[in-house]
Parts: C-alpha cells; structure tokens; sequence
C-alpha cells in the first residue's frame, strides 16, 4: 500500500507541505527560510526612501503653493469684475 501523505511545494511561497491523502488535511509545513539582507543595505534602503519622501514632498508643496497663489489671483479678478457690474441678477423666484 502507498504512502497516505501526499508531500507538495507551493508555487508561490515555496512552503513544503505534507498533506494527508484520505481527508486533504495539511499534516506539516516547512516554510522557505528568508534571506535577511543586512543592516547596512537596511540603511542605505532606509536613506533612499527617506530622500524620495523628502523629495516628494518638496515638489507636493511647492504644487499647493503656486496652486494658492493661482487661486487667489483667480479670485481677486473675479472680485474686481464682481465690483464693476451693479446689475443686480435676476432670481428663480423673480421669474414667477
């Protein structure tokens, strides 16, 4: 008679695991070690991504900062065309 586990590597995670042939129950799994890389590539890892952030965060307020000053010269025309017209604008209401 046949062995009743079933041993099979996962294609994704490369996990090892017995599996039991009557009820489909994982019976063991031995998980692929992970390659640690070390602390110094974990620092140069870490200051990379800090000056991306950092960089990206310049460009983001300098964007919001022209971004109010635009808004605000679109504002202060749209005031001054406000002030020319004394038409005062017909209402829904006015209509009836």
């Amino acid at each position: 008679m046949s062995s009743e586990k079933i041993e099979v590597i996962c294609p994704c995670c490369e996990t090892r695991l017995q599996v039991d042939k009557k009820t489909g129950e994982i019976i063991w799994e031995e998980k692929k070690a992970k390659v640690m890389p070390s602390l110094a590539d974990m620092v140069k890892e870490h200051e990379a991504h800090k000056k991306e952030q950092e960089s990206l965060f310049n460009k983001r307020s300098k964007t919001q900062k022209d971004r109010s000053r635009l808004l605000e010269e679109k504002f202060k025309e749209a005031q001054k065309n406000v002030d020319k017209s004394k038409d005062i604008p017909l209402r829904d209401i006015d209509l009836d």
